[in-house]
């Protein structure tokens, strides 16, 4: 008898626990239409981050290779470079604020296929306890396949592994896949402030709950830090798609940077609305 009562207690507790998984489940697909844009908005700011790691990362190698005092020290951090291991270490201890006047704290480590200053080697970029402008940034940056392309500029891939942007609110992003990086402008002369770059490629996403999505840029996205240096956005032009995100329809989400205009706007489009969003560099 009490071993009937203790199976009927345990069924119903399975029945009642899979019943609370399931309306977990079913709230998880079911979404709403502000956290539709709240992802899309995450997703659409947040690689300036690792933009920004990349061209303080530049800096710092410049700093290191170049002679005759052409680059000016002014990254508000302690650059050691680690010949031993082919690595720099960017310290910038409990914070400053820096290049695009942006605050910065903590570390950015850089590992080089070959010896440092060799503009074809490839770059393995890492972080510890590293916040831009409160955004925390974990994961890793690879440099790969740097070459000169068809139009004589200088191209690599930019792989992302489990780049998680982490915003002060609680929500994070984590991005995985490649872009193309092309540098269009300021390559060789050693001035991070008039570099301008065409970004392409595809990578997916995960937001803070779980839900996936894949970010396409439809139109290729220009990123010039000349911008950045006047406290804008540094992406002014193309446009990006997001597509399969869980628990939503196919539908029409997209994100247009501008039209080569420095400003802070990007206009988001959904299915039920268009709208300004203004970026905090």
């Amino acid at each position: 008898m009490k071993t009937r009562i203790f199976k009927s207690i345990s069924s119903l507790f399975f029945i009642l626990s899979l019943l609370a998984s399931c309306q977990r489940d079913e709230e998880l697909e079911q979404g709403t239409d502000q956290e539709e844009e709240q992802i899309v908005e995450s997703a659409s700011v947040s690689e300036d981050a690792s933009d920004d790691a990349l061209e303080i990362s530049a800096a710092a190698e410049a700093q290191l290779t170049v002679s005759g005092g052409r680059v000016e020290n002014d990254l508000c951090a302690t650059i050691t470079h680690d010949a031993l291991n082919n690595r720099i270490i960017i310290d910038f201890g409990d914070g400053c604020v820096g290049p695009y006047g942006r605050e910065r704290r903590g570390k950015i480590i850089v590992t080089y296929s070959h010896a440092l200053g060799d503009s074809i080697a490839n770059r393995i970029i890492t972080f510890e306890d590293y916040f831009v402008n409160n955004k925390g940034v974990t994961g890793t940056i690879e440099l790969r396949d740097v070459s000169i392309n068809a139009q004589g500029n200088l191209q690599c891939a930019k792989r992302l592994i489990d780049l998680t942007i982490s915003f002060p609110n609680g929500e994070r992003v984590v991005f995985n896949g490649t872009r193309i990086r092309e540098w269009l402008a300021g390559c060789g002369d050693d001035n991070r402030y008039n570099n301008v770059y065409r970004i392409t490629g595809s990578v997916t996403g995960k937001w803070t709950t779980g839900r996936t999505f894949t970010h396409e840029i439809v139109e290729p996205i220009i990123a010039d830090w000349s911008c950045a240096a006047q406290g804008n956005f540094a992406r002014i032009a193309g446009v990006v798609e997001v597509t399969k995100l869980g628990g939503y329809r196919d539908r029409k989400r997209t994100v247009e940077y501008g039209d080569g205009e420095c400003d802070n706007i990007i206009v988001i489009t959904t299915f039920r609305r268009t709208y300004n969003l203004t970026v905090q560099n």
